[in-house]
C-alpha cells in the first residue's frame, strides 16, 4: 500500500519531467527539420540558374606560405595516451614556462596567431588542432566527438606536454569546451579566459526560452543532419566558410585586420581535403546528445571577452554567463567587434588578457 501511494505522489513529477523532455527534443528536431528544408530550397535554387558556379570546388593542395611563418612558433605533433590520436600543435616560448593553452572555435585553426607572438615572452603559449580539425587526426564516427572524450584530449595535451596545470583561453566552440573543462578539472586550470562563447549550461537554457536566439542559433540544428552541411559548406568553393571569415556581417569588422587572401587560404586548406569538415561538424552533431546541462559552476578565476556585434550570439547571454562563476570574474566588451574578437581587435584582447593575469596571479 505503501509503494503505491508513493507511486502516486511521484506520477506528477514524471508526467512533467517525460513533458519536458518531450518539449526540448520536439524543439530541437522541429527547428533542425525547419531550418534543413529553407537551406535546401535555397541550395536547389542557386543549383538551377548557376550550376557551374554553384557545384565548384577545389581542393587545396598545397598549405600557404603564411602558415608555415616562424614568427607564429615551431610546428610540432604529439600522441595522445587515451585515445591514441596524433594531435598537430604551433608552440612559442621556452617550455620552462608556464603553459597557456589556446583551444581554437568552429573552422578557426589560424586564429591565435596574434596571441602566440604576443605571449610567447611569458608563457610557454600551445596553440592545439583540437580531434578532426586542422592537421590533427580525424576520427570518422560522431560518438568520437562527444564531450567526455573532447575534455580528455584536452587533459591529455597538458599532461602529454609535461604540465599539471595552464592557463586556458578558449574561442566560440573551443570557449564552449574551455567551461567544461574548468567546471571538470578546475585544478588543471589557473586562469580561465572565455572569448565569444556562453556558459553553457545557460546557453542550453536561455535558447529554448527566446525565439530570437533560437533562429540565430538555427546554424547549430541544421548541422545535426548528416552529409547535407558538408555539402552546403563546399559549394560555390567554400562560400559559407569565406563569409564566417569576411562576410560584411559575420566577418572580422576592423578594416586593418581583415582577411588577406593568403590569410583565407590557410582556413581552406585543410577543410579542403577529403573528409575534413566532418569533424568540426560533428562537435555540434553531439550538441543535443542529452537533456538539458544543469547548471555548472566554475570555481577558477575567469575573464570573458565579447565582440559587441556578434551576430550568432545576443549579449544577454554573455552578461548572464558570470552568474555561474564563483571566483574573480571580468566581463569586457568590445564595441564594434564581431565574434572573430582576437582577430578583429587582437592588441585590445592582448591587453585585456595581461590585465586580467596580472589581477588574478596566485
Amino acid at each position: 500500500m505503501f509503494r503505491l501511494f508513493a507511486a502516486l505522489l511521484l506520477l506528477p513529477t514524471r508526467v512533467a519531467l517525460r513533458l519536458v523532455s518531450w518539449s526540448y527534443w520536439s524543439v530541437t528536431y522541429g527547428t533542425c527539420s525547419i531550418t534543413s528544408c529553407m537551406v535546401l530550397v535555397g541550395m536547389v535554387w542557386r543549383t538551377v540558374f548557376n550550376p557551374r558556379k554553384t557545384l565548384y570546388w577545389r581542393v587545396r593542395r598545397k598549405p600557404p606560405a603564411c602558415l608555415e611563418d616562424p614568427s607564429l612558433g615551431s610546428h610540432y605533433y604529439i600522441r595522445m595516451k587515451n585515445s591514441g590520436l596524433r594531435f598537430h600543435y604551433v608552440t612559442a616560448g621556452d617550455r620552462g614556462r608556464p603553459l597557456m593553452l589556446f583551444l581554437h572555435g568552429f573552422l578557426e585553426m589560424y586564429s591565435w596567431r596574434y596571441q602566440l607572438r604576443e605571449f610567447k615572452n611569458e608563457y610557454c603559449a600551445v596553440a592545439i588542432d583540437l580531434r578532426g580539425c586542422g592537421d590533427s587526426d580525424c576520427p570518422r564516427r560522431r560518438e568520437d566527438y562527444k564531450l567526455g572524450n573532447l575534455l580528455e584530449d584536452v587533459k591529455d595535451i597538458i599532461h602529454t606536454l609535461g604540465y599539471r596545470h595552464c592557463v586556458l583561453v578558449g574561442h566560440d566552440f573551443g570557449g564552449m569546451l574551455a567551461w567544461h573543462f574548468a567546471i571538470t578539472y578546475p585544478e588543471m586550470v589557473q586562469q580561465l579566459v572565455i572569448i565569444n562563447a556562453p556558459h553553457p549550461a545557460f546557453w542550453q537554457e536561455y535558447i529554448f526560452r527566446h525565439p530570437t536566439q533560437l533562429m540565430k542559433s538555427s546554424f547549430a540544428f541544421f548541422f545535426q543532419i548528416p552529409f547535407l552541411p558538408e555539402v552546403v559548406m563546399t559549394l560555390e568553393d567554400f562560400r559559407v566558410v569565406k563569409n564566417l571569415l569576411t562576410g560584411q556581417r559575420f566577418g572580422i569588422q576592423n578594416p586593418s585586420k581583415r582577411l588577406t587572401e593568403q590569410e583565407v587560404e590557410a582556413y581552406l586548406y585543410s577543410l579542403s581535403q577529403q573528409g575534413r569538415l566532418t569533424g568540426p561538424l560533428n562537435y555540434y552533431r553531439n550538441l543535443f546528445s542529452s537533456v538539458p546541462a544543469k547548471c555548472q559552476d566554475v570555481n577558477v578565476p575567469c575573464l570573458l571577452i565579447w565582440g559587441e556585434r556578434d551576430m550568432l550570439f545576443g549579449m544577454e547571454v554573455a552578461k548572464w554567463s558570470g552568474a555561474y562563476v564563483r571566483n574573480s570574474f571580468k566581463f569586457k566588451v568590445l564595441p564594434g567587434s564581431s565574434r572573430l574578437v582576437q582577430q578583429d581587435y587582437p592588441d585590445h584582447v592582448n591587453t585585456l588578457v595581461k590585465t586580467f593575469l596580472k589581477q588574478t596571479c596566485k
